[in-house]
């Protein structure tokens, strides 16, 4: 159980940190492409 606590940390951690990172990207950009990217990222890291 505690495994699973610290690995859901670290990935909460990469998660944030991508978004991030992808926000500063995007911020002159398309808005409505940024939340298109952002929700098949959120979709892709749930199935991991």
């Amino acid at each position: 159980m505690n495994m699973k606590f610290i690995k859901g940390m670290i990935m909460g951690g990469i998660v944030s940190a991508g978004a991030i990172i992808m926000y500063k990207e995007m911020s002159g950009s398309n808005k409505k492409q940024m939340m298109k990217k952002g929700k098949q990222f959120i979709r892709k890291m749930g199935i991991i």
